[in-house]
Order: C-alpha cells, then sequence, then structure tokens
C-alpha cells in the first residue's frame, strides 16, 4: 500500500512512518510530497497520515502516532505500543507531567534530524531507535525495570 504524509518529518511523523513499517504495514511504500500534491496521490490511492500545516505542540489531543494507533485498535492490543504512545505524545508537546522519556526521545530525533539530509534518510535512521523504544516498553509493559543483562539466561545461546 502506498502513504502519504507533507515533506520536513520530524518526530511525530518519524515515528509514524515506524508504525505503518512495523505494525501496520509492512510492504508500506511511504511518500513525502510537497503539502499542494497531497490531495493528487491521495486521489490516486495513497493512505494520508498527519498531513495538518502545523508543527506546533498542543494544536490536537492526540499525536498523529496515537491516532494511528487508535485507528488500527494497537492501543487497545498492544500495551507496549500504547505506553510508546504516550513517549512519543511527551517528546512531542512537552505538556508539564509527561512522560520523563519523552525529553530523551526528543533530544534524539533533535539530534538525528540535523544530522540527515531527507526525509526517507531521518525515518530510516530512527527506524532503530524507535525499534529499542518499543522494546524497553514491551519489557516495560511486562514488569522488567532493570537492564535486560542484568537478568538471569541474558546471552545464554539456547
Amino acid at each position: 500500500m502506498k502513504w502519504v504524509t507533507r515533506k520536513g518529518v520530524r518526530l511525530d511523523r518519524t515515528a509514524c512512518a515506524w508504525l505503518i513499517q512495523r505494525h501496520i504495514d509492512p510492504q508500506a511504500e511511504i511518500m513525502y510530497v510537497e503539502v499542494d500534491a497531497l490531495p493528487e496521490a491521495i486521489e490516486h490511492g495513497a493512505l494520508p497520515f498527519h498531513n495538518t500545516v502545523s508543527e506546533e505542540p498542543g494544536t490536537r489531543e492526540r499525536t498523529s502516532f496515537q491516532e494511528l494507533l487508535a485507528e488500527y485498535r494497537l492501543d487497545e492490543s498492544n500495551d507496549a505500543l500504547a505506553l510508546m504512545g504516550e513517549i512519543v505524545r511527551g517528546a512531542e508537546t512537552k505538556e508539564p507531567g509527561s512522560i520523563e522519556e519523552g525529553e530523551g526521545l526528543r533530544a534524539i530525533a533533535k539530534g538525528m534530524n540535523a544530522l540527515v539530509n531527507s526525509d526517507v534518510e531521518m525515518v530510516e535512521r530512527m527506524l532503530p531507535v524507535f525499534d529499542a523504544i518499543y522494546s524497553y516498553c514491551v519489557r516495560r509493559v511486562a514488569g522488567h525495570r532493570g537492564w535486560a543483562n542484568s537478568e538471569p539466561g541474558w546471552g545464554e545461546v539456547a
């Protein structure tokens, strides 16, 4: 399936691309287009995500990542993804009382954005970061708070 968003991805849309590729549509083809090209891409069958013209926090109740979670009911079936949604929201909105992991994700995404030269590169380089955050969330919802390598059996080959 083809997906489309406007050019200039930052944290939330990069997280959306990860969610689409890892949990919604592993064969996804994601296009990053100028805002005036969005209607044509959608008309030709591309599914849009986060196509507002503002990146300003506080303009919506949920992030686009959380909206995708809800649309595909992943927040109901996967507690780790729901927790990850809270982390992305905290990173995106910087609201008081946000989950503390969000601030670290925000710093990483801003640093990565300074290193890359395209939307495709931003997403590609952030994929392992989001994989790691998801792994952290899986462990956390399972009740694990410590380092994985300090647990019995870590590193043993079966």
